[in-house]
């Protein structure tokens, strides 16, 4: 039997500043059980020390190793360094800039290829990091985008050579995020405070500037105009809570909107929305999309990155532009005025959700790890 590859996956952080866990924990709990341990034997290391985010991640199931870093200093490199030596690994995986920046370095120095993926796109990118890849892009072996804007911006932003560049869509376990029987739906609307009768409108979100969700909050008083019994159900925490609560408030629309914070039942949350909405002013991708168009959600989306790519308006989305309230709440009505437009964004949304199955994710990503090791 063939030797095992053994690829190591090192991590930035496990959640964002504010918020309890982000999208990249959530798929490394789906990738990690899918790798075929008969071909690849894969651990996942943080960078830094257990912290509230990480704990989290590892409720969810993730068996994560500590490199026990403080943050980006010159030590970091000699942790890198001792794992590589104690773990001789045939892959270094990589993600989040700290990761990269010393992850490169430590496998220029050893010999163990490396691959730095990219999970986003960002409109604050320090100095000190343009400095930083500036100076390792001859040590980028392969990059990993999640989607073509992604790939744009580690060309663009990071440097990359666009030879070394792979884009490798992200993906959800499809048969978890199906729609929960009916009587949950009314008991979870109960439970809320929300009449098994009124429309709802959600979204899920980390709570932050990137994330749109005040032009949703915006939009709001349109939407009761025309359907005062309308819903909204804000699902997610993170640092800007606090002033979307406070907006709502000032708004006088504190009535009709339920900030739930952190749900993880997320299946169940969606199932009460009758329309959601990704009102996102940049992103490269967003395993929300996918979740939205499993379980059937007449969907929303900006027109930005990744979801530009993923979704056709009309077809899966109503696309609006970003930072576009009077846009967004007029789709929101427009939807629930026609239930054959809302029916044919579930259906067409319920079929493209299949191509993005975590499965495929996962093999994809062990013909690459395949690749790198027979070059």
């Amino acid at each position: 039997m063939a030797r095992r590859l053994k690829v190591i996956h090192i991590c930035d952080k496990f959640g964002n500043q504010g918020s309890t866990t982000h999208g990249l924990a959530r798929s490394f709990s789906w990738w990690m059980p899918r790798f075929d341990t008969q071909r690849f034997d894969v651990k996942l290391y943080a960078v830094k020390q257990r912290d509230a985010a990480s704990r989290a991640a590892e409720e969810m199931g993730l068996d994560i190793r500590y490199l026990g870093n403080r943050g980006a200093n010159p030590s970091a490199l000699i942790s890198f360094l001792s794992m590589i030596k104690a773990e001789k690994p045939d892959i270094l995986h990589l993600h989040g800039w700290i990761a990269a920046n010393y992850g490169r370095i430590a496998g220029r120095m050893t010999g163990v290829p490396t691959i730095m993926n990219e999970h986003g796109v960002s409109d604050v990118y320090p100095m000190n990091q343009k400095i930083a890849d500036m100076m390792l892009s001859r040590f980028t072996d392969t990059a990993l985008a999640v989607s073509e804007a992604g790939a744009l911006f580690l060309t663009d932003s990071r440097r990359v050579d666009p030879t070394k560049v792979r884009v490798l869509y992200q993906g959800i376990p499809v048969a978890d995020f199906q729609p929960v029987h009916p009587a949950v739906v009314v008991e979870e609307k109960q439970r809320l405070g929300i009449p098994a009768e009124n429309p709802v409108i959600g979204t899920i979100a980390r709570m932050d500037v990137q994330k749109g969700v005040t032009y949703i909050l915006q939009a709001i008083p349109r939407v009761l105009d025309s359907f005062p019994d309308a819903r909204f159900l804000i699902v997610g925490d993170g640092p800007e809570l606090p002033k979307l609560k406070a907006e709502a408030s000032d708004l006088d629309i504190g009535g009709s909107v339920v900030f739930t914070g952190y749900r993880s039942d997320i299946p169940c949350v969606q199932s009460i929305m009758d329309v959601q909405v990704i009102a996102s002013l940049w992103e490269a991708a967003s395993l929300t999309v996918f979740e939205a168009m499993s379980m059937g959600r007449a969907l929303i989306a900006t027109k930005v990155g990744g979801l530009n790519e993923i979704l056709q308006d009309g077809c899966q989305a109503l696309m609006i532009p970003p930072a576009d309230a009077q846009a967004l709440g007029k789709a929101v009505v427009r939807i629930l005025k026609d239930p054959e437009l809302a029916a044919s964004l579930r259906e067409n949304g319920i079929a493209t959700s299949r191509k993005y199955d975590v499965a495929h994710v996962v093999r994809n990503m062990e013909a690459l790890y395949e690749e790198i090791c027979a070059r």
